[in-house]
């Protein structure tokens, strides 16, 4: 029981001034380059995630690694792989969802063009149920 999305963008350099303006992460490796390239925000890196936008997905839960560097002019592919539902049943703190949602456990992770990884992490999502079964139970490696 898995289906991956998966997500392609290019990051420009106009894509890192908009994520600065917007986050606050004015950082010179971000704004004036590293070296003579400027490296990507993590929250931009993060942003091709598919799933993470979609209307009615709220995260509850997010842990990520951030790997390697994504600089203005990379493309990268992110990928969310849907592992299950049982998403918190075991922890004490866990908050049931209401009856029309459902919680989904979820493997994420980005690479460059070069298939180098740059970010990877796990997370859990809070989704209408009827988008929660059509994830679960579409055909694997379906591309979004």
């Amino acid at each position: 029981m898995s289906t991956t999305r998966t997500n392609t963008r290019t990051l420009r350099a106009e894509d890192i001034d908009v994520c600065a303006r917007l986050t606050g992460d004015l950082g010179a490796h971000h704004m004036g380059g590293h070296g003579d390239r400027r490296m990507a925000q993590g929250a931009l890196t993060l942003s091709v995630v598919p799933l993470l936008a979609e209307p009615g997905v709220h995260m509850r839960d997010l842990s990520l690694t951030f790997l390697a560097p994504v600089y203005a002019g990379d493309t990268v592919t992110a990928t969310v792989r849907a592992t299950g539902t049982d998403a918190g049943e075991d922890s004490a703190e866990a908050v049931e969802p209401p009856a029309d949602q459902a919680l989904i456990t979820c493997e994420i992770s980005v690479v460059n063009g070069a298939g180098t990884p740059v970010l990877t992490g796990t997370g859990i999502a809070e989704m209408p149920r009827t988008m929660a079964d059509g994830l679960l139970n579409a055909p694997a490696d379906e591309g979004s």
